[in-house]
């Protein structure tokens, strides 16, 4: 338990967002499996899928912006973006 602990604690921000987005995508296939499923069985499970739908389609909308953001700053962390690298060399 101390050794995932300290792994827990190595992760970085980006790796935990990668994580998150393919949680997210398994949520959304499910629910989408879900609705197709319950379609014309139980009504009341469809409208509850289908709020569900919406709620992790929306996460995976935040959680693809996040981690593009976080790409990005990861990036010029590590050596700038390819224009910066670019105007360097030229001058």
């Amino acid at each position: 338990m101390k050794k995932w602990g300290q792994g827990i604690k190595d992760i970085t921000p980006l790796q935990f967002t990668w994580i998150n987005l393919q949680g997210t995508v398994l949520v959304l296939i499910g629910a989408l499996i879900g609705l197709i499923v319950t379609f014309n069985k139980t009504w009341w499970l469809f409208i509850i899928l289908c709020g569900s739908t919406f709620i992790a389609f929306t996460s995976l909308l935040q959680t693809i912006q996040k981690l593009i953001i976080l790409y990005e700053f990861d990036r010029a962390m590590k050596g700038g973006t390819q224009n910066e690298q670019k105007q360097e060399s030229t001058s």
